[in-house]
């Protein structure tokens, strides 16, 4: 993983390439490294960053906070006790306590998740399975939450934000296009860096993180 050291150096160089005029320090650097890093991590739910956590019940509560280290509403399976509950939409999952359903189910909603029939019984195992949030780079020695893969495409989002600072919205333009193009279903490997790389994921193989939950903070 590229360190935080590494990539001000990178950024610093495509700054100084670009003919940029004014003066910007590390910390401004740094910031928009970090809102580069999180656009791209939300920009798609890439395999690399499914995670599998575990907590447990309370007794009668039927509401638990979002994991801090996943991305707002991107658990995708969940079980309680080792049954699998379903996934539904906030309405949904309204609708199923409304009418008193047994089917087990969850959603999420307003930074927390949501699991029906409400346990009734204090620590059974909750196994969750999301996607992890960009991790904000603070120290020189921090590294990227993704893979080196998606460098150029952090380097250049942030540098999008310089440029746009100094005026030069057409520059920007350009370095966020070459990121984030969408790409042609007819023609193999078009479209920006991101496009491309949902392309290669899309033929490395199934969707899903299938490893072990772990323990986390939170539980």
């Amino acid at each position: 993983m590229t360190k935080l050291s590494e990539f001000l150096t990178e950024l610093s160089a495509r700054i100084s390439a670009a003919g940029v005029s004014g003066f910007w320090t590390d910390t401004q650097k740094t910031s928009w490294l970090n809102q580069a890093g999180e656009r791209v991590c939300n920009y798609h739910y890439w395999k690399e960053l499914e995670d599998a956590l575990k907590t447990i019940t309370k007794a009668n509560q039927d509401y638990y906070d979002m994991p801090e280290t996943l991305q707002e509403g991107s658990i995708y399976m969940l079980t309680v006790d080792g049954e699998e509950h379903k996934k539904k939409s906030w309405a949904e999952y309204q609708q199923y306590k409304t009418a008193e359903s047994t089917d087990k189910i969850f959603a999420m909603h307003d930074g927390y998740y949501f699991v029906s029939p409400t346990p009734e019984e204090a620590d059974l195992e909750i196994d969750i399975w999301g996607i992890k949030k960009w991790v904000k780079l603070v120290d020189a020695a921090d590294e990227s939450t993704l893979s080196s893969k998606f460098d150029e495409a952090i380097i250049k989002l942030a540098l999008a934000i310089c440029l746009k600072k100094e005026g030069e919205y057409n520059e920007a333009n350009s370095e966020i296009a070459e990121v984030e193009n969408p790409a042609n279903p007819t023609v193999e490997n078009s479209g920006g860096i991101l496009a491309r790389l949902i392309e290669q994921e899309d033929k490395g193989g199934k969707d899903g993180y299938i490893g072990q939950a772990k323990s986390s903070r939170w539980d």
